[in-house]
């Protein structure tokens, strides 16, 4: 097993992006793949090992590439290693922290590729369960990449998550209800959409509906269950159809939601003729 010293040396611009206590990142280039993110996981646990493996099947063009994987010895320990493409973009997060909301077209396009995600995954049967902010990069050209199958669940495979656990794993303020309940029977695409919802909304109005002015974890889920977000009069959206999609998308109840994505598309779809850009 090589050491990671022996991997840095075929690496160039080796800088850290993020250290947790799962995994640390770091971007870097390579000789053959360009500019990339290595990803040094500290336990090479059945949902890392999960992660990876979703990450290198699903095969996306709005999913970073995996290049390689691999083990190190990373201070002093096994650790396994990542290889992936570093996409070239802006995190969405970063954007929103500057106050630099969407219009209504960058809205629309923004939530039109999320949903075709979605869609696409609904395909493989895999619920990614982490949209939010931070795992979104978007590209000068407006190109939409999702990131991290940290946590994400595939229907129908066991469960890593204890069926008993009072609260499932989950980011608060962007996981739907069922989700953060640990209610698996309920758990399916229509809690991404939850998020995807939520997401846009905050890129267009600059605040999160559910976290904003929180003092505590537990205050952001109880809100998530309780609070509807405020409408917001978004300029061009003539007759509310936006609006009243996200609203939908948000619904505190997978049943008051759209039943899929394909069925959240086509409200979009059909609600275009009363947009003015």
């Amino acid at each position: 097993m090589q050491d990671f010293e022996t991997l840095k040396a075929v690496l160039g611009n080796l800088t850290p992006l993020a250290r947790g206590g799962q995994k640390a990142v770091f971007s870097a280039t390579h000789q053959q793949y360009g500019n990339i993110v290595v990803k040094l996981f500290f336990k090479a646990d059945a949902r890392s090992q999960r992660e990876i493996s979703i990450s290198e099947s699903v095969s996306l063009d709005c999913v970073p590439t995996i290049y390689e994987v691999g083990q190190v010895i990373y201070e002093g320990a096994d650790t396994l290693f990542v290889i992936e493409q570093k996409v070239d973009g802006e995190e969405l997060r970063k954007r929103i922290e500057r106050d630099d909301r969407f219009t209504l077209r960058e809205a629309v396009g923004f939530l039109e590729q999320g949903l075709l995600f979605v869609q696409r995954l609904e395909l493989r049967n895999i619920v990614h369960r982490d949209i939010k902010p931070e795992n979104i990069i978007v590209s000068s050209q407006g190109k939409v990449f999702f990131l991290d199958f940290g946590i994400a669940r595939i229907l129908g495979a066991p469960s890593l998550t204890k069926t008993e656990a009072m609260v499932g794993p989950h980011t608060p303020g962007y996981a739907a209800p069922e989700q953060f309940n640990n209610l698996k029977s309920d758990i399916d695409s229509r809690a991404d959409l939850f998020s995807i919802g939520v997401v846009t909304y905050e890129c267009v109005t600059g605040r999160n509906p559910f976290s904003d002015g929180a003092t505590s974890h537990l205050e952001i889920l109880q809100r998530t269950e309780t609070v509807s977000p405020a409408t917001f009069q978004i300029v061009g959206d003539t007759q509310q159809q936006f609006m009243g999609l996200l609203s939908s998308l948000m619904g505190k109840y997978p049943s008051r939601r759209p039943n899929n994505a394909e069925q959240a598309l086509n409200w979009l779809s059909g609600a275009k003729s009363t947009f003015q850009y």
